[in-house]
């Protein structure tokens, strides 16, 4: 038997799209991604950055918000390169750019395939959009043929994937009493108490009742006066309800989608058309996603060298939907204390604020909330482009593509009158509000692309290119109150609140270049200009210019390295350029004005006041960066080793800077500041196993590491806060964006030794935390706030396996992240309100007594604390690091036999398992979480009242080809 082995040029004869046109992978000298079909079908997921989570190196998909719909993601390219702008990326779908997200468009099964552009060189050809990365979405085009139709359809359920564990009824009714004995005994004896002595924790209600506050600080309930129950009597607590909220808020919920596509063609004319539905009911009460999708796409060949296409992508989708954070179900059903009933006899939620005979406080039921509350979301958009191509003479194409756009968002709210609410007992005034965002969208983009090879040595590709986009924007909100009832919920049914509405537009003007030169297919080079004009910014600097160079040497196409067999592929490549970030109001350059009143005698005047300060040279942040990279492959290509190495500079922040107010403004948006992010990425393919039984290997890892170099002329820090942490962020020069700010706790005051030798504040006793003078001054005092984490891992990385054996195949993916911290705001509801709101198990370790010191780091319960316990604190900073089981498939494409005996063309069925469990230390739902930061506001990064948590998903599908 003779054996011969053969290179696998496959990889790299692969063509990826660049932006304006395409290359082969051994061509590419830029930091580029690709994901295909193949790495995206078989999922779960709603939408394609649901898909992309862990698969791209460099590239962090956090999901901050699993709420259905999959919208709740954070898409970080190469870290964060913004302080105020938007730090997405630029998303290009078939061609057409847009600035927001395109999540909700496309059905992943549509997508052929998704380049990421990474570094400066490779995203400069989108100029002043570019400095978060680009993606590129290439959608399915039919192919030459008889007609094919694909049905894919899934079903499955989703359930949260862990419950975070607080206190039973027992152990809370022994949580209330500590908290409400340590506030009787810190308490001063006042002059209208007729018993002297010191308190002690057998004094009885008759005595607590003389002090101010008593109901809520010291009484505690003993079955009379008023009280239903005796918190002291064993026998009358076990006949308080013992309900489990987080049980009875989330639920099982089905999910399921159904596609149908039909493409085809000749060598002059090509189509494809789809359609598709998704249902996905949330895991929390009374939520829910519904979506339609539509596609086609027809291209035909007029003449040899003239060929015209459009395309259309539509949707619409529907959305029940809930308050997200503090103010969310999710954080009620953590606060609200076991010990109310569901519902009261009467038909009422039971909760704090409608059950005081058994304890009175200011929770409302969080199934309440859940079910009454109306929410509900509708977005409908369309995307179409028109094409034509014509080929002038050999190698010379002119392209012009007319693109549009339009987007509707409405949302509609409505809050009952007979709901409760956080310290708010129904009946009270019913609220509704309606709210409407538009945006519409056109771009024209004209290109020239040469291409020419000479003497089979010299292959050249150039690019010029002219394109101009104008976009509108519209948005309005009206709001009632006092509705006559509950029945009809239109807002002409209350009374008019408030009416609010905006309108703004922008328009962009761009001409763009680029060559490509190869030479004897082994050294590279590629160069690219842009030159951007945007209304956004001043008249003296409206115009930027964005340059970018790399090169490539292909190592293994030298003649020294014919006789070393082993290397298959090694090509070396550096890069550095300068892209830019535009996403700022669209007049924040120039001076607004805004309405008021002036009082005339006894009349007030509508006038009209300046409102922002002017800056006519308002230009364009910048990101500079440079990135060195190898690629090798090894035995056969049978091992592939990528690496990047990258250094970016953002500069001239868009920034609101503290002007005189000798001027008549307190601010003005200028630029000024400055971040660096750094890192390297490795991604490492392996074809373990190539026979029959078939077995690859995908791993990459990321490192970056963000820091901010300057903030404003003086280097003042920028705070940032969450509801009850004020200050609780600080972006301050030699730190990462949105460092989490507050007091260091270093244990807790074991005994009265330990409180007499540490610095601690004058109202601190035994059993309460111990803080870090950090100036070393011996005062405890604001000064001693200090740097506490962030929420940036020190690296992220993705491991997926793929295994086929005959008809059997069996991928399975893992994701990580190592170093990240959450600043979990929900300790605070969750732990200092001793007695009164529900707390988490690990309270159950708290300081009792000097006899019973507890883990010394949990302090004493008391209902009337004092000193730092309410101010943010590492104290309330987790570990974020985590190993995740993203996704398990199991498929089986049935025999050939089978699908002649039914005319099939294909039929593979599979079953998966998506988010099966998350190995980390972190206490809350979801190590990603993050409901304090949206793509917009990354100064409160890494805060979390618990957002709502990414649901673990079973599903069984099918892929049926006719």
């Amino acid at each position: 038997m003779r054996i011969r082995l053969v290179e696998d040029t496959q990889t790299l004869e692969e063509v990826v799209v660049v932006g304006y046109g395409t290359q082969k992978r051994s061509d590419v000298t830029t930091a580029v991604s690709s994901i295909s079909a193949d790495n995206l079908k078989d999922r779960s997921s709603v939408n394609f950055g649901e898909a992309l989570a862990g698969q791209v190196a460099g590239v962090m998909v956090q999901q901050i918000n699993g709420a259905p719909g999959g919208e709740g993601l954070s898409i970080r390219v190469r870290g964060t390169g913004s302080i105020t702008s938007s730090t997405d990326p630029l998303y290009v779908v078939d061609g057409y750019p847009m600035e927001d997200a395109a999540l909700n468009l496309i059905n992943p099964s549509e997508i052929e395939s998704i380049q990421i552009l990474k570094d400066a060189s490779s995203t400069a050809i989108y100029g002043s959009r570019g400095a978060n990365g680009v993606v590129i979405i290439n959608t399915k085009k039919g192919q030459s043929g008889k007609p094919t139709v694909r049905m894919n359809a899934y079903v499955g359920f989703q359930q949260v994937e862990k419950k975070i564990e607080m206190m039973n009824r027992d152990q809370y009714v022994q949580w209330f009493v500590d908290g409400r004995n340590q506030a009787w005994l810190d308490a001063s004896v006042i002059a209208e108490d007729p018993d002297r002595s010191p308190h002690s924790i057998g004094d009885s209600n008759a005595r607590r009742s003389l002090y101010p506050s008593a109901s809520t600080q010291y009484m505690i309930p003993d079955g009379t006066g008023g009280y239903q129950y005796n918190f002291l009597d064993p026998a009358s607590v076990a006949q308080l309800p013992d309900n489990d909220w987080q049980d009875l808020l989330f639920r099982n919920a089905p999910l399921q989608q159904y596609e149908l596509s039909v493409s085809g063609g000749s060598e002059s004319a090509r189509y494809t058309f789809s359609g598709s539905y998704t249902n996905q009911d949330g895991i929390v009460l009374n939520t829910g996603y519904e979506r339609f999708n539509f596609r086609t796409n027809v291209s035909s060949k007029i003449t040899k060298n003239f060929e015209v296409g459009m395309s259309l992508i539509a949707y619409a989708s529907a959305g029940k939907e809930q308050a997200n954070g503090k103010d969310a179900p999710i954080l009620y059903a953590l606060n609200l204390p076991p010990i109310y009933p569901l519902r009261n006899e009467d038909g009422s939620y039971g909760s704090m604020v409608r059950n005081p005979e058994i304890l009175a406080g200011d929770v409302a039921n969080p199934i309440g909330i859940a079910e009454q509350v109306y929410d509900k979301r509708d977005r409908y958009g369309w995307l179409g482009t028109i094409f034509a191509e014509w080929e002038i003479i050999s190698g010379l194409k002119y392209r012009i593509g007319v693109n549009g756009g339009i987007r509707d968002n409405t949302r509609k709210n409505y809050r009952a009158s007979f709901i409760d609410f956080d310290a708010s007992k129904a009946p009270r005034p019913a609220e509704g509000s309606n709210e409407r965002w538009n945006d519409k969208d056109w771009v024209i983009e004209n290109t020239l692309n040469y291409n020419v090879t000479i003497e089979q040595k010299h292959a050249l590709s150039a690019l010029l290119g002219y394109t101009s986009q104008a976009h509108s924007y519209a948005h309005m909100r009206g709001e009632s109150r006092g509705f006559a009832n509950d029945n009809i919920l239109t807002l002409n049914a209350g009374t008019m609140y408030n009416l609010t509405s905006d309108e703004s537009e922008y328009s962009l003007i761009s001409y763009l270049g680029r060559i490509n030169y190869v030479f004897d297919n082994r050294y590279l080079l590629t160069a690219t200009l842009r030159r951007d004009g945007s209304s956004r910014f001043g008249s003296n600097r409206k115009w930027g210019t964005f340059p970018s160079v790399s090169a490539g040497w292909r190592l293994s196409q030298e003649k020294f390295m014919q006789d070393i067999t082993q290397i298959n592929d090694l090509k070396l490549r550096a890069s550095m350029g300068i892209a830019g970030n535009n996403r700022i109001g669209n007049y924040a350059a120039i001076g607004l004005l805004s309405t008021g009143y002036y009082a005339t005698g006894d009349a007030l005047q509508n006038i009209v006041n300046p409102n922002t300060m002017p800056n006519n040279d308002l230009s364009w942040e910048k990101t500079r960066q440079y990135n060195v990279g190898f690629e090798i492959g090894v035995f056969d290509n049978r091992v592939r080793l990528e690496g990047d190495f990258y250094h970016s500079e953002s500069l001239d922040l868009l920034l609101n800077v503290p002007v005189p107010t000798i001027t008549g403004y307190s601010t003005q948006m200028q630029n000024i500041g400055k971040i660096q992010n750094r890192g390297m990425e490795f991604v490492l393919t392996t074809k373990n196993l190539v026979n029959e039984f078939k077995w690859s290997t995908n791993f990459n890892i990321s490192f970056n590491k963000n820091k901010v170099l300057e903030v404003g002329v003086d280097g003042r820090p920028i705070y940032a806060s969450a509801p009850n942490a004020n200050n609780a962020f600080i972006t301050m020069p030699g730190y990462p964006i949105a460092s989490f700010y507050g007091y260091v706790q270093e244990g807790v005051f074991m005994n009265q030794e330990e409180l007499d030798r540490y610095p601690h504040l004058a109202p601190d006793k035994v059993g309460d935390g111990r803080y870090k003078d950090v100036d070393g001054n011996g005062i405890l005092d604001q000064n001693d706030k200090t740097i506490l984490g962030d929420n940036s891992p020190l690296f992220t990385g993705g491991l997926s396996n793929n295994l086929s054996y005959k008809n059997f195949t069996l991928d399975i993916q893992f994701t990580g992240s190592y170093g990240a911290e959450v600043f979990s705001f929900y300790k605070r509801m969750c732990g200092i309100y001793h007695g009164d709101r529900n707390a988490l198990i690990e309270q159950m370790d708290r300081w009792r007594s000097p006899e019973e010191p507890g883990d010394g780091v949990h302090f004493r319960p008391t209902r009337t604390p004092v000193g730092w316990q309410r101010d943010p604190s590492s104290a309330w900073v987790q570990d974020a690091s985590y190993l995740r089981i993203r996704n398990v498939t199991l498929g089986y494409n049935l025999s050939d036999s089978f699908l002649k005996k039914f005319n099939l063309k294909g039929l593979r069925v599979y079953v998966t398992g998506g988010n099966l469990y998350t190995f980390t230390n972190y206490v809350g739902y979801d190590p990603e979480n993050s409901s304090e930061a949206t793509s917009n506001n990354g100064l409160s990064k890494g805060g979390d009242y618990l957002g709502y948590p990414a649901a673990r998903s079973y599903i069984i599908g099918a892929n049926i080809t006719f």
